[in-house]
């Protein structure tokens, strides 16, 4: 029966990552393209309006803003940008916890076997 739910559980865990990522891949946008290019707001800085108090950081925050709806950068890049990487960090957390957990539990079972006899 534990080996039923434990395949049912993963099945469930599989199912829902793979429908995840299908919406992530649909309608998340895309990772921070960069409207704002670096090396070109170095080489000249006239083509941006720096002049606000916190310069370029003005301009991210406006263009993460406008993108995600997020008033955080932390949580739009965390969430909107960088949400499929932390989907598949966390199936992989998942699927070692229940790994280690069969595993853990058959050591046990085995040692639990020995000892009656």
């Amino acid at each position: 029966m534990k080996r039923v739910l434990t395949l049912l559980a993963l099945g469930v865990i599989l199912v829902t990552g793979i429908y995840a990522a299908n919406y992530a891949f649909n309608n998340i946008p895309d990772a921070y393209d960069g409207h704002l290019d670096v090396v070109a707001l170095e080489e000249d800085p006239t083509n941006y309006d720096v002049t606000g108090a916190d310069g370029v950081a003005d301009i991210i925050i406006a263009q993460n803003l406008e993108r995600t709806g997020a008033e955080n950068n932390v949580a739009a890049v965390v969430f909107d940008f960088r949400g499929f990487d932390t989907l598949g960090e966390s199936f992989i957390l998942i699927t070692s916890v229940v790994g280690s957990f069969v595993i853990l539990s058959k050591v046990k079972n085995e040692k639990k076997e020995e000892d009656a006899a």
